[in-house]
């Protein structure tokens, strides 16, 4: 069963600043947390169907994995997708807000089935949950720096 965790953060930065940077493939190990290698698969590196062979450390595995920005609406919305079946999907909306750009993060992800997945389960969505929310706090440290540091 496929399940979506939502968290949300607003970041003292423009919004072309942060969509630039989420549309980037060399900014994703930002907002991938474990990303180790982000190699595009042909000579289309950005927009809608890009699409990159992964490298990601996941606690103490190593995981290969196509990604690919599967969905964009350019200023708006990018969604990035990890392939197969138990791939996770992350979906970044942007909205300006007063100088400043309101960031919701939805990561869609398949959740463990099986008695050993329901009793897991709560465990997996709190770490999705943590994962989602650094993801959001590293953005925000990108794009906008600690003052004395422009």
């Amino acid at each position: 069963m496929r399940k979506t965790v939502r968290e949300r953060a607003t970041i003292a930065a423009p919004l072309d600043v942060l969509f630039d940077c989420l549309a980037d493939y060399q900014c994703a190990d930002v907002f991938i947390e474990g990303l180790e290698q982000l190699t595009p698969t042909g000579t289309k590196t950005a927009g809608e169907g890009s699409k990159f062979d992964a490298v990601l450390k996941v606690g103490p595995r190593t995981l290969r994995t196509t990604i690919e920005i599967a969905e964009l609406e350019p200023g708006r919305s990018i969604t990035w997708s990890s392939s197969g079946d138990e791939g996770q999907s992350l979906t970044f909306e942007l909205h300006p807000e007063q100088g400043r750009t309101a960031v919701s993060l939805a990561v869609s992800y398949e959740e463990p089935s099986g008695i050993g997945g329901a009793l897991i389960a709560p465990f997996v969505e709190q770490t999705v949950r943590q994962r989602a929310s650094g993801a959001l706090e590293r953005l925000r440290e990108h794009v906008s720096p600690a003052p004395g540091r422009r």
